[in-house]
């Protein structure tokens, strides 16, 4: 199991839930895609899925909702992402691991379905993942087991501590030391 893989498994769920997470923050899909600095229509199509989210997308938008989340201090919003993103895809990273452990064979493009979902109906997200080559050259030389970027593994770790509340005051203060955005 490689980091590109698993940060694909983020990405492709992410966007599978882009829709709901921009509704519960509240936006309509025009402030969303104001905040990204992208049109409108960028956006509907990574909800529709017409286009796939890419890393840099991703790495965009679960910043600007984490912005959101500590400049609001709303538990709840960090909660819906990790209740419909992180912990799905936790959840799955445990499930190959042991499938590994055990032995069995995980071919690398085969699929682990843990949301009930019809394997059929991601075949497009197959298709994006990269080839065995690519996910074996993306493992550590040291340890032969792979690593997630540093900026993907900080924002499952602030989704979480956000989601938890034990973090959202010191990440509010370092984002607005003066006391808030409105208070310049």
């Amino acid at each position: 199991m490689a980091a590109s893989e698993i940060e694909q498994w983020w990405i492709d769920k992410f966007q599978e839930n882009l829709g709901p997470i921009r509704k519960v923050a509240g936006w309509t899909t025009q402030q969303l895609a104001d905040e990204l600095g992208v049109a409108r229509q960028t956006v509907s199509n990574l909800e529709t899925g017409k286009s796939p989210m890419t890393k840099l997308q991703y790495l965009a938008l679960r910043t600007v909702f984490s912005a959101e989340i500590a400049r609001r201090e709303d538990r709840d919003l960090a909660r819906i992402i990790k209740t419909l993103v992180d912990d799905p895809i936790e959840q799955r990273i445990r499930e190959r691991r042991a499938q590994e452990q055990d032995g069995e064979a995980v071919a690398d493009n085969a699929p682990v379905n843990t949301d009930g979902g019809n394997v059929a109906d991601n075949a497009a997200t197959e298709q994006r993942k990269p080839s065995a080559a690519t996910l074996k050259a993306s493992k550590t030389a040291a340890t032969g087991k792979p690593t997630l970027s540093t900026a993907m593994q900080a924002l499952a770790v602030i989704t979480g501590a956000l989601a938890s509340g034990t973090a959202a005051g010191i990440i509010t203060y370092l984002m607005f030391p003066d006391g808030g955005p409105n208070k310049r």
